[in-house]
């Protein structure tokens, strides 16, 4: 399993309620056609000690193939998700793209 990871940095704005109801349906119908199994959107709060997380948010992505996952980053429509971030995010996202492996292995 592979999968691409977005994070949003604290600090800046982050309009929660544009991306569920409008950046995801848009991520999701571009992407979803090259084989995502699974959406996470993980939002994050302080730590222990009470500092501020470096990232606020974290989208994953899983597919089921690293081929899937390239088709899909590969789209030509990746840039209609790309160009809708300033609607809901004042900072550039950072990305990771990985594979997914058990403990031990």
């Amino acid at each position: 399993m592979n999968v691409l990871r977005v994070g949003y940095k604290s600090g800046v704005r982050f309009d929660h309620a544009y991306y569920k109801s409008r950046h995801l349906p848009l991520a999701g119908s571009i992407m979803g056609p090259h084989g995502v199994t699974n959406v996470e959107v993980a939002t994050f709060a302080p730590g222990p000690d009470g500092a501020a997380p470096t990232y606020q948010v974290m989208f994953s992505a899983y597919f089921s193939s690293a081929s899937g996952l390239q088709a899909a980053l590969s789209d030509p429509r990746v840039a209609e998700i790309m160009g809708d971030v300033p609607n809901y995010f004042d900072g550039r996202p950072d990305m990771w793209v990985g594979e997914v492996t058990s403990p031990g292995n």
